[in-house]
């Protein structure tokens, strides 16, 4: 119940790769997000390009008007009357103003010199707009359009960028553009394409004040530029469609897959004694290790768990006799009449079977352990040949290559020697030599001692789970199995080498 509670929500990991692929797959259409950007750059391109044809315009104006008027043409800035103007407007809700008013009647008639200008100016607006598509307007001083390609006859002096060019001061604004028509849905995503550009520029003839040509334009949007595209779009988005398709196959095949079939392997695994076993698709090197891990943990496990059932049954078979014999000294100290000599001879029975039951239970536990008191290190037999020596007293020890370290700790090398060092003195031994080795990358260290050895028919099973030859005298056999079990816990291993004499066990490490 408590794990339930507080178990987390965790995403699966197809839920995880689909969102992976859905971000890839979007991300092409993050373009969209440069729109507003996008918009202000074609503003600005659109005003740029106003501002030069309002110069030009401004300088035809200029001239012609001095023709008519009989006065000698302007030079350099006095056409203008002020210095470079570059491009400035921006496309957002601040800067863009309301449509522009309409025009008004005009306030009264043009003077001879406009009127002298107007077919030429007009004829020069209509050639320009062919190929510009901008609207030109030329006004007199008192904001009167006398020519251009739309709005003659009016008055546009009441408009707040022509009454800045009046007032000698070039303008540009960008203000919401009125259609005749719905626009499309798409062009709601672009602000560019529902304003139009107006550019105000004064025009000076011999320093003074003529008029102004006002101009405006619809900036080009990038609906029109992907229209243009829309073939290479169209392959582009195939491509991104493939990519991620090829980037789910490779998620699926090398990382999705088989993760799924080594949690179907895992859950199979110890069902009826089935071992586990590495799935055929591995996909990555990582993966591949991971499964080898799970193999090494698993064989581990079952080998521990055989053993443990194993010494289990050994255990139960082995408390019989003790508990025999104690149920059996029980009922015999009942009777009052028994004599002092059979009392003490039953009482050590008591004792005898007592100290055996001890000694399963205590190797029992200890074996169970051996996991936990293994700890991978570094250490010397220098180090710890000191504390063996006051443990056995009565086994000389000598120590070769000692400074050579050793990748245990000491505490775990300590306990192994221990079971070692027992053994030894158990069965007679006198001397036992302490011998470090290297061997490429492998270190090992042999304990050979002088006692009775082990004959040639308990050389195999020497190493086998509950195997003495000391059962009478107490022995349960799992000495050197909480050696083996706590050496393979570090990486390592027991085995049995030769010897000319006593036994001798080598433990390896890596």
């Amino acid at each position: 119940m408590h794990a339930r509670l507080t178990r987390k929500w965790r995403p699966r990991l197809w839920a995880v790769v689909l969102l992976v692929l859905a971000l890839v797959l979007c991300l092409p259409f993050a373009g969209l997000i440069l729109f507003r950007f996008y918009d202000s750059q074609l503003v600005q391109q659109t005003e740029e390009s106003l501002l030069t044809q309002a110069a030009v315009m401004s300088a035809a104006y200029a001239e012609l008007y001095a023709g008519a008027a009989g006065s000698e043409p302007p030079r350099g800035h006095a056409v203008t009357g002020e210095h470079a103007v570059f491009p400035s407007l921006s496309v957002n809700r601040e800067t863009v103003l309301p449509p522009r008013p309409d025009a008004k009647p005009l306030s009264g008639p043009a003077g001879v010199p406009y009127r002298n200008i107007a077919a030429r100016l007009t004829r020069i607006a209509n050639a320009a707009q062919a190929q510009t598509l901008a609207g030109y307007r030329f006004l007199d001083a008192r904001g009167n359009v006398f020519a251009g390609t739309a709005e003659t006859g009016t008055f546009l002096g009441h408009v707040d960028e022509v009454q800045g060019a009046l007032a000698g001061k070039t303008v540009s604004v960008a203000r919401t553009r009125v259609r005749e028509d719905a626009p499309p849905a798409l062009y709601t995503l672009s602000r560019g394409a529902r304003v139009r550009v107006f550019v105000a520029m004064p025009v000076f003839a011999d320093q003074t004040l003529i008029g102004a040509v006002y101009l405006s334009r619809t900036p080009n949007h990038i609906f029109r530029f992907l229209y243009g595209e829309r073939f290479n779009l169209a392959k582009a988005a195939a491509f991104v469609a493939l990519s991620t398709a090829l980037i789910g196959y490779v998620f699926w095949r090398f990382i999705t897959r088989p993760i799924q079939l080594l949690i179907q392997r895992s859950q199979l695994a110890g069902h009826g004694g089935q071992a586990w076993e590495p799935p055929d698709q591995l996909g990555t090197r990582e993966i591949e290790e991971l499964s080898r891990s799970f193999q090494s943990l698993t064989g581990r496990l079952q080998s521990k768990q055989d053993a443990l059932k194993t010494y289990t049954a050994h255990v139960t078979h082995e408390l019989k006799s003790p508990l025999t014999a104690l149920k059996g000294a029980a009922e015999l100290l009942r009777d009052d009449d028994l004599p002092p000599a059979q009392r003490h001879q039953l009482l050590d029975t008591v004792d005898k079977g007592g100290k055996r039951m001890e000694d399963l239970l205590a190797n029992m536990r200890a074996f169970s352990l051996a996991d936990q008191s293994a700890m991978a290190g570094s250490c010397c037999l220098d180090g710890i040949a000191p504390q063996m020596a006051r443990a056995f007293p009565a086994l000389a020890l000598r120590v070769e290559n000692g400074s050579l370290p050793l990748p245990v700790a000491a505490r775990t090398l300590g306990i192994l020697l221990t079971h070692l060092l027992e053994n030894a003195q158990q069965h007679g031994a006198q001397e036992v030599l302490l011998t470090a080795r290297r061997d490429g990358d492998a270190v090992s260290l042999q304990v050979q001692d002088d006692g009775t050895g082990i004959s040639e028919g308990n050389a195999g099973k020497i190493l086998q789970p509950f195997f003495t030859t000391r059962r009478d005298s107490g022995g349960t056999g799992m000495g050197l199995n909480i050696v083996k079990a706590t050496a393979e816990a570090i990486g390592g291993s027991l085995s049995v080498a030769t010897a000319d004499r006593g036994a001798c066990f080598q433990l390896t490490f890596g």
